[in-house]
């Protein structure tokens, strides 16, 4: 019995020593911190928004209708070089045509739906 007092006594010596010894932070730490993490994220260049412009619109208009035209064009040189030049004004070919037109037409329209949509979404 006399073993545990003792014991005991010198853990709660050990603990007075740890407790004595321990470093206590200051009143205003907490506002100190707070105060240099604002500080640092107003040094930290923002990242600037990328404005969208009527560019992006021509970029697309160009790029799929470019391509459209492109298509068109490899199409009418190998049917002629294949066919001859009265294929051209053959049913098939006119068709052919249309189904690309209407293709790379309706793909350009939905991006311009995807942009709205977007910018909608991001006013919101």
């Amino acid at each position: 019995m006399a073993e545990k007092k003792n014991i005991q006594t010198e853990e709660d010596v050990i603990r007075q020593m740890m407790q004595s010894s321990k470093i206590q932070a200051p009143e205003n730490l907490k506002y100190r911190i707070i105060q240099q993490i604002e500080t640092e994220k107003t040094l930290i260049p923002q990242k600037k928004k990328r404005a969208t412009s009527k560019g992006d619109t021509l970029i697309d208009f160009r790029s799929i209708f470019g391509t459209m035209y492109g298509l068109l064009f490899v199409f009418s040189l190998l049917t002629i070089v294949f066919a001859g030049k009265e294929a051209i004004l053959s049913s098939q070919y006119i068709f052919t045509a249309l189904l690309i037109v209407m293709t790379l037409s309706s793909f350009w329209a939905l991006t311009r739906l995807d942009t709205y949509l977007r910018r909608k979404k991001k006013t919101k």
